[in-house]
């Protein structure tokens, strides 16, 4: 199941991307729906999943309402004027890499010097690789790859803190 959920988010992340270069969200918002249908049936819902869902949508409304609004890249598909919030698209991304994070990256919090460096490298290149399919233009590309793998890499270590806490203890949330 976990090779399941890592296929299904590259789906949404393909859907997302090349349906923003495109002018879809149909396919990204059906295969959100199939990714979060696929983790919550196999490894439920619990308190740390909410926790990881709501800080995860914050810290993609902060660094990607930040992008945004700096100018430093835009987006495909905005969909609004709101120069200061990301566009559905990226938020979308935002919720099928939280909801795969206990079960599909789990490798990642197990390993975290592993899980950093995949954060400081790949996130960048996600980014790079959607303005190169048209799902995004960086304006800066480098002062948005920095700044995507630092803020990425702190996402990360709020993401390990999370997972690594005992049972009913709160940590952020």
């Amino acid at each position: 199941m976990v090779v399941a959920q890592i296929i299904l988010l590259n789906l949404l992340w393909f859907a997302s991307v090349l349906g923003a270069a495109n002018a879809l969200l149909l396919p990204a918002i059906l295969s959100l729906f199939l990714l979060l249908a696929v983790v919550f049936v196999y490894q439920g819902f619990d308190r740390k999943d909410c926790k990881v869902i709501l800080i995860s949508l914050l810290c993609g409304l902060l660094i990607d309402g930040f992008l945004n609004s700096t100018g430093w890249l835009v987006y495909a598909a905005q969909m609004h004027d709101l120069r200061y919030l990301p566009p559905f698209w990226i938020m979308m991304l935002w919720l099928g890499f939280a909801a795969t994070i206990r079960t599909g990256m789990n490798w990642m919090l197990k390993s975290p010097a592993l899980g950093a460096v995949f954060m400081l490298i790949g996130a960048p290149l996600s980014y790079y690789s959607a303005s190169r399919l048209g799902a995004v233009e960086l304006l800066q590309p480098w002062p948005v790859m920095i700044t995507i793998g630092l803020t990425w890499l702190v996402y990360f270590l709020i993401l390990t803190q999370i997972h690594n806490q005992p049972e009913g203890r709160d940590v952020l949330v």
